[in-house]
């Protein structure tokens, strides 16, 4: 079993989730309270697609990839808990399997877990990486 690695935490607020669905464009109710449920105290969870990208900057923040030249594919992606603001997330990062390709560089699976500040499993993915070679 490889060993695992955690990335620094970030700090999930309404304005970082409210700017990143504003930016992504999204439409859907879920995404944006009308005005009755906002009186109501109802927030936007941030959207999946959110997660992944605090997730890909965690790890490139983190030096645990520095010799990563490209993420090339994920896999397996599943979101297990609605991310939230009040919270931090990490993500858990485990090598798996690799192998070397005809130009001599690396691709390696590693398997991510982004958690929450309460210890909750939010989303699981493997990434595949593009790595330089040793």
């Amino acid at each position: 079993m490889s060993e695992t690695f955690s990335t620094p935490s970030v700090e999930v607020t309404q304005p970082l989730i409210d700017g990143l669905v504003g930016l992504g464009g999204y439409t859907h109710p879920l995404f944006n309270p009308a005005a009755g449920e906002l009186s109501q105290g109802i927030r936007a969870p941030m959207p999946g697609q959110g997660v992944l990208l605090l997730a890909g900057g965690l790890v490139e923040q983190s030096g645990l990839l520095d010799d990563a030249i490209a993420l090339v594919e994920l896999r397996e992606v599943r979101f297990l808990k609605m991310l939230r603001a009040g919270t931090t997330l990490r993500v858990d990062l485990t090598p798996g399997e690799s192998g070397q390709t005809r130009s001599g560089k690396i691709l390696r699976h590693y398997r991510w877990s982004a958690v929450d500040g309460h210890g909750d499993q939010i989303l699981e993915a493997t990434a595949v990486m593009l790595l330089r070679a040793p």
